[in-house]
Parts: structure tokens; C-alpha cells; sequence
């Protein structure tokens, strides 16, 4: 899921729909809408459903001392040791972009930059880092609370959470709704990242629940066994419902329009059982399919944290020489997504996954690669 950053955010750059972050390229096509609208559906969603069930995994294995321990190595000191240096290269690159955007060469005039709080009220990348310090800090919360109960009481408790299957109605459908009526609050019909450092109520809110289903699938671990049987079916469900939402999103127009109210409704109500459908699907897919190991496997997956953190520097350094090449944007799109994903395995591989940083990221050393065994 870290790892499809790379994607979604170099198709963002070649988009139809006048979204613009850093950088938004000359070339544009409708398939680069289509994709990102894909994977931020389900990215993020599941991210948080994972990080939800694995800290409750260590809770559970290790105590509430050393899950927040753990949670402070590999949540908070990544996002204060690599804020600074990411703001300050993004920012720059971000100026750079504004001048070549608006002369198509390159040069460097803050002045050209729309809304300048952008520069440096910017979490950039590590929003998600950011929002997830936030639902620790309810879960420090809640287990000081939870430590003041009786054991009848806590007993009880576990009972209610752990008494119906998430993929029964009872815990899906309201799940599903809430996701829509959070939903609601954006023409999307859906919530996405807020990368500014005053937290949304509603990203808090949103994710939270992700976390919350992670961290109920972990005490009701034998669903695994269950989804992994029905991924096919909840993926299918989920892109038939993805495919209708991305039709209705096209046809509801804007506020105030004749049909708008009703179709943004049903655009909320398709994005918020899409999205869980999809978690469902993408949780029993790696259960079914990744129990066994692969070096291969495993390098990627501890390289995805790295690749998330550093790709958008390289991703903007090789976007911005492209700008005046008339090709299509599907061309140019594989190009900055090919290149950037070469730059960061390179810099995992020379300079994180052995040393310190690795150690950071990852939780260890390691001294080989996967094909040195």
C-alpha cells in the first residue's frame, strides 16, 4: 500500500481534472484520473486497517509500555527525523515546479507560488504519519481507561467487540455507512489525506475507523481464514461498485445542480461499501496468498517504507525535465513512475536498508540482499 504512492502520485501529475499539488504536467489523459481514483480507494483504508491490527498485535503480545515504545521507534521519530529534510527539498522543488509551470523553464520566484502558508504548513508525505500519532495517542487513552476496569468488566467488553464476524452484516453494513456519511462532507464522496499540521476532525474520524476494524480483526483473528476464502468474491463486488461510483461521480455535476443531491448520496453510499468491500478483498488476498516466505517479498515490503518517505523528491527531479516533450502522458507517466522506483531501491539498497536508517524503518540491520540469500 506505501508502495502504490509511487504510482498514485506520478499519475497525479498528468491528470485531466485541474488537481495540483507540486507539479501538474502539459500532457494530460482521463486514464491518469481513473487510476488515481482507483488506488485512493483503497490505499490509505487499508494502510490504517493494517496499522490498527498490528498494534493491537502488540498490545496484546507485549504490553501497553512496549507497544507505545515500539509505536514511538517506528511512527514518531520517522516523522521527525525525515520532516525537516523532505519539507525543505519539497518546497524547493515546489517553487521550481511553479516557474517551469508557468514559463516552462526553469527558474525560482516564491511569487509565482499561489498560496504560500503551502510552504510551511506541509506535512507533505507523512500525513499519514502525522494522523496516526493521533489515533496512538486515543489508544493511550483508552487503555488507561481500560486498565481502571474489572476484569468482569473488561471481560465483557471483549465480548461485545468480538462477538459477531467483521464481515457479518452486523459489523460491515454500519462500518460501510459511516464511511458514507464522512463521505458526505466532500464532493468526492469520499475523505482523503489533510496534509496541513491542523488536524481534521473528519481524517481523524475517517481513519480511525480503518484503525478500529484493524485493531477488531486482530481479536477475531479466525476471520482471516474466512476472507481469505472469499477475497474473489469481495473483490468483485467491490470494483462492480467501484465502477459504478466513477460513473455516477462523472454524471452528478456540482452543487445546486437538478440531480446533484441525489446522486452525490449514492455516490457516498457506493465509495463507503466499495472501500470496505475492498479491505476485505485485499486483507484475504495476502492471507490467502502471502503466509509463506519470500525473500523477495520480504525486501520489497521493508523497502515500501522508504520508498513512501523519499519517492516524491525523485519523482518531481524527473518530472520537471519532461515538461516540454510532446508524448502522450501515459508515456510520461511510466517514465517518472519507472525512474522513481529505480532512484528509491537504489537508495534503499546503498544507503538505508544496511544502516542505521534501516534500522529506523525497518526495525533491524540487515546485511544481505535477497539474492545473496
Amino acid at each position: 500500500m506505501m508502495s502504490l504512492g509511487v504510482v498514485l502520485h506520478s499519475a497525479q501529475l498528468y491528470l485531466s481534472m485541474p488537481i495540483v499539488d507540486y507539479y501538474w504536467d502539459p500532457a494530460r489523459s482521463l486514464s491518469m484520473d481513473v487510476l488515481l481514483y482507483f488506488i485512493n480507494t483503497f490505499r490509505m483504508p487499508v494502510f490504517f486497517l493494517l496499522s490498527g491490527f498490528f498494534t493491537a498485535l502488540l498490545l496484546d503480545r507485549r504490553g501497553g509500555a512496549a507497544m507505545l515504545r515500539n509505536r514511538w521507534q517506528r511512527v514518531v521519530v520517522p516523522f521527525l527525523l525525515f520532516l525537516p529534510p523532505l519539507a525543505v527539498a519539497m518546497t524547493l522543488l515546489r517553487i521550481v515546479a511553479a516557474h517551469v509551470m508557468a514559463t516552462g523553464e526553469f527558474g525560482f520566484d516564491v511569487a509565482l507560488i499561489d498560496n504560500p502558508r503551502i510552504l510551511w504548513d506541509n506535512t507533505h508525505n507523512l500525513w499519514f504519519l502525522y494522523y496516526l500519532m493521533g489515533h496512538l495517542c486515543g489508544v493511550w487513552l483508552l487503555w488507561q481507561v481500560w486498565q481502571r476496569l474489572s476484569e468482569a468488566q473488561q471481560l465483557r467488553l471483549r465480548g461485545l467487540a468480538t462477538a459477531r464476524a467483521i464481515n457479518s452484516p452486523w459489523v460491515f453494513v454500519p462500518f460501510c455507512l459511516c464511511l458514507a456519511v464522512l463521505g458526505a462532507l466532500n464532493w468526492s464522496g469520499r475523505i482523503s489525506g489533510k496534509l496541513t499540521f491542523v488536524p481534521s476532525a473528519s481524517v481523524y474520524c475517517y481513519f480511525g475507523l480503518c484503525f478500529l476494524l484493524g485493531w477488531l480483526l486482530y481479536l477475531r483473528r479466525d476471520d482471516l481464514e474466512r476472507l481469505a476464502a472469499r477475497w474473489r468474491r469481495y473483490m468483485i463486488l467491490a470494483t462492480v461498485l467501484f465502477v459504478a461510483s466513477l460513473g455516477t461521480i462523472l454524471s452528478k455535476g456540482m452543487p445546486g445542480d437538478e440531480a446533484y443531491l441525489l446522486l452525490h448520496t449514492l455516490l457516498c453510499l457506493l465509495t463507503g461499501f466499495c472501500i470496505g468491500l475492498y479491505m476485505l478483498g485485499f486483507v484475504g488476498l495476502f492471507s490467502r496468498y502471502g503466509q509463506a516466505y519470500n525473500p523477495w517479498t520480504r525486501y520489497f515490503s521493508d523497502s515500501a517504507y522508504w520508498i513512501f518517505i523519499f519517492h516524491s523528491i525523485p519523482m518531481i527531479m524527473i518530472a520537471l525535465p519532461l515538461h516540454g516533450w510532446s508524448v502522450p502522458a501515459e508515456i510520461k507517466f511510466l517514465v517518472v513512475c519507472s525512474g522513481t522506483v529505480v532512484a528509491c531501491l537504489l537508495t534503499y539498497q546503498l544507503f538505508v536498508r544496511n544502516g542505521r536508517i534501516g534500522e529506523i524503518l525497518n526495525g533491524r540491520r540487515y546485511e544481505t540482499a535477497p539474492w545473496r540469500g
